[in-house]
């Protein structure tokens, strides 16, 4: 009879196998007590950031850590300026990006993104154009967002939308507002419920980071599922 971390193991390689968007061959999966070790390389960035996410899909996942390496294959292999020109015009012309935001620099693949926006949603949208980059092997994203002009009414917008979302029970969170930064305490029953507490908390305006102390307790991974 299988160990519940065999059986987590199973389920996340399962996962990454499914997902069209990652070649999960050259990927090693280890599990304890709930928490996701991957290991080996992709052949790219888009695949590193997907095999993250598929792991924390999976349910019974309470944590992942990331050891993957991008080895990008000869035809994927660009010159630094070619790369940065690329995502020069992107972030110019993203209408999701205020005019001259948002900068990038690259050094040997690596990617920083810099500059000030006014909501979390538009950093994350600068870092997945950033993503889609061909020839990247790492995004250090460094976009700061302007502070609220009041954090009490901040932290109560967020609470209101968190019971507003259909796919979360917001009943067991609970979050406060210091200057630009959220914390959220609490419990909720799985990786993708407590991410999409963390994006509803981050797209309120000005919260620069948001501290995520949540503590996920799940319901237990099926070795039924399986077949």
């Amino acid at each position: 009879m299988k160990t519940a971390n065999a059986t987590l193991q199973d389920l996340v390689t399962a996962e990454l196998r499914w997902d069209p968007s990652i070649d999960a061959a050259n990927i090693g999966v280890t599990a304890h007590d709930g928490a996701i070790t991957l290991s080996g390389h992709v052949a790219n960035y888009w695949q590193f950031v997907a095999a993250e996410q598929a792991a924390k899909r999976v349910r019974g996942v309470v944590a992942v850590a990331s050891e993957l390496d991008v080895h990008l294959p000869a035809s994927s292999r660009r010159d630094d300026t070619d790369i940065a020109e690329e995502l020069s015009h992107t972030l110019a012309h993203s209408i999701s990006l205020p005019v001259g935001s948002v900068k990038a620099t690259v050094r040997k693949g690596s990617v920083t993104l810099e500059g000030t926006v006014t909501w979390s949603s538009q950093r994350e949208a600068a870092e997945r154009i950033a993503r889609h980059a061909a020839g990247i092997t790492q995004i250090s994203n460094r976009i700061t967002i302007k502070a609220a002009t009041s954090a009490h009414d901040v932290e109560k917008d967020i609470r209101a939308a968190l019971h507003r979302r259909a796919n979360l029970d917001a009943n067991g969170v609970h979050v406060s507002v210091q200057g630009n930064v959220a914390t959220l305490t609490g419990t909720v029953s799985s990786l993708a419920e407590d991410r999409a507490v963390w994006w509803a908390t981050s797209a309120a305006p000005g919260i620069e980071r948001v501290v995520d102390q949540l503590t996920v307790l799940p319901a237990p991974a099926l070795a039924g599922s399986l077949r």
